[in-house]
């Protein structure tokens, strides 16, 4: 060893080696920062931890230790820190319904993950761009945004990351009624994750294959999936997905009209929810209890359920779900028949829906606004709402915005060319006709409207 140790040095000395050390070196002055640059600065993380704890319950000082975050990052102008917060932020400005934001600053980390070659954090930032996309209404480019992330993890062998992709894939397409291609991908998981021995995964996916065939009207099948979704959740201790676990099992119920099953399953996972400081979940739960006494007549206990969610919505300051729940106070003033009231609400959530894009709940809210000004016989306004209603029908919708401020404007300068001739008139005879036998055939459209878009809202995705 030591004459070994003494032929490196002569040549070393002699210059044979020298080269190869000054190589060495400079291949590893590129490949220690390198090595690095995915890593997060560990002051940065930690402010994120904090974060990520009180996303739940309290966004705004959630938001202010993810802005704490990125001065850090940007202080040393550490690319992957940002990239970081750049997608905590983003889901956080999901989570209060703020969808434009939230995709720009998943289009912001993935563009600064490409330059790093990072491509654990391109996926997961497809995944987060996605489900805007799914909220958005735009399905196509959500299901190109998972698949590509599906596609990249599972290149990176991160078969838990790829099969929570595929089961947003999977999703979308029972949004979209194809609720035999969303169970064919959702047996793929089950068997991938059951493979691994993922059962946080098997959970998720038997939660959502209950939502399939709760959709597909298969109430008994969806009751057998959800209680075994259930008896897991126990065995593991998560709370948090046999809350989802009771919710959903509760609506199973409230579809086959068994209501006192319903309130107590509803009831358990609004338990489950305050015990666990989950604000959001108790929203929807609260909305969905609010639902059911509506459906019993008790309108004064249905009020106070949906005002309580109501207050938790707006003190997460979630304005996508607030929306919503504005829309439910105004649908129960509809049963009560105090449709200016009604109204009134309908047009705060629309006002909501309209600043955030919601395509599917705006639909709703222009259906009840018009079939709430038809019961008032103002069907002028009526024609308005069934105007845009119908706009909102394609991608092409936001068109619909711009012509609800085009005729706002031109009601406000007292113009109303809809009945300003004799044409008006006998349009506004028909319409008289036409608004009693469309207002029963609407009721029956607008339930599975409704249906569809309440489930968009109220299923808890993970981003």
């Amino acid at each position: 060893m030591k004459q070994l140790f003494i032929n490196f040095f002569l040549k070393f000395t002699c210059g044979n080696l020298l080269p190869v050390l000054i190589a060495l070196i400079a291949l590893l002055t590129v490949l220690i920062p390198y090595r690095g640059v995915t890593q997060v600065l560990p002051r940065v993380e930690d402010l994120l931890n904090q974060a990520d704890e009180l996303r739940n319950t309290n966004p705004d000082k959630a938001m202010q230790l993810a802005i704490m975050a990125m001065n850090e990052a940007r202080s040393v102008n550490h690319v992957p820190s940002i990239a970081r917060v750049y997608r905590f932020t983003g889901v956080l400005n999901f989570m209060t319904g703020d969808l434009e934001t939230a995709a720009r600053q998943f289009d912001s980390a993935i563009i600064l993950y490409e330059r790093l070659k990072d491509d654990k954090g391109i996926a997961a930032s497809l995944n987060n761009l996605g489900v805007i996309y799914q909220e958005r209404g735009d399905y196509p480019r959500a299901i190109d945004c998972f698949d590509e992330s599906v596609r990249i993890k599972l290149d990176l062998g991160d078969t838990a990351g790829a099969t929570s992709g595929m089961i947003n894939t999977g999703t979308i397409y029972s949004y979209m009624g194809n609720n035999g291609k969303a169970l064919q991908i959702f047996g793929d998981v089950l068997r991938i994750a059951s493979e691994n021995r993922d059962t946080a995964r098997i959970i998720d996916v038997k939660i959502n294959m209950g939502t399939v065939f709760i959709n597909d009207k298969m109430p008994a099948k969806a009751l057998e999936i959800l209680l075994e979704a259930a008896s897991l959740s126990k065995i593991t201790m998560d709370n948090y997905s046999l809350a989802y676990c009771y919710n959903n099992i509760g609506g199973v119920y409230q579809n086959t009209r068994q209501d006192v099953k319903a309130i107590n399953y509803f009831s358990q996972a609004l338990a489950l929810r305050d015990d666990l400081g989950d604000v959001a979940g108790m929203a929807t739960t609260l909305d969905n209890l609010g639902k059911m006494y509506t459906r019993l007549g008790e309108y004064d206990t249905a009020l106070g359920y949906f005002f309580q969610a109501l207050k938790n919505n707006q003190l997460i300051e979630d304005k996508r779900s607030t929306a919503i729940c504005l829309n439910s106070i105004g649908e129960l003033l509809m049963k009560k028949q105090d449709f200016n009231g009604a109204i009134g609400y309908f047009s705060k959530a629309a006002t909501i829906a309209r600043d955030l894009t919601l395509r599917q709940e705006i639909r709703v809210m222009y259906a009840n606004t018009m079939l709430s000004y038809a019961a008032l016989g103002q069907f002028d306004s009526a024609q308005v709402y069934l105007t845009q209603y119908n706009s909102t029908v394609d991608s092409s919708w936001y068109t619909a915005i711009n012509a609800e401020k085009a005729i706002a404007a031109q009601q406000h300068t007292g113009q109303n060319l809809l009945f300003s001739n004799k044409t008006g008139f006998y349009l506004l005879a028909g319409l008289l006709v036409f608004f009693i036998m469309f207002s029963i055939l609407l009721f029956v459209r607008l339930r599975i409207f409704k249906k569809r878009a309440m489930d968009l809202i109220s299923r808890q995705r993970k981003l």
